[in-house]
């Protein structure tokens, strides 16, 4: 009979690597969203704005389907990016015995 002492507890192991699988899939559909909704805002934003003007008029993006789309992507890949990153830094620091 276990002493009431005795607080090794058993911690459940889960599937190896499937966390990575699914922030991979979620990275990937809301990448895919992004481009969308990109797609959509330039289709009809192009009617209202010829263009648009980002980071205070450092960059001036035209307002077409193709180029909302691309800066949906690349605007939400970099944000995931970023997000993941550090995901992965504190899972490594978290897993790091000092």
């Amino acid at each position: 009979m276990p002493s009431e002492t005795d607080t090794a507890v058993e911690m459940p192991t889960g599937q190896e690597g499937l966390g990575r699988s699914i922030l991979i899939a979620v990275g990937a559909s809301v990448v895919a969203t992004s481009g969308i909704i990109g797609f959509f805002i330039g289709n009809n934003g192009s009617e209202v704005v010829s263009e648009i003007p980002l980071f205070g008029g450092l960059i001036v993006l035209p307002t077409t389907p193709v180029s909302m789309t691309l800066y949906g992507i690349v605007l939400s890949t970099i944000v995931l990016v970023c997000l993941f990153g550090l995901v992965e830094l504190a899972s490594r620091m978290e897993d790091d015995p000092q």
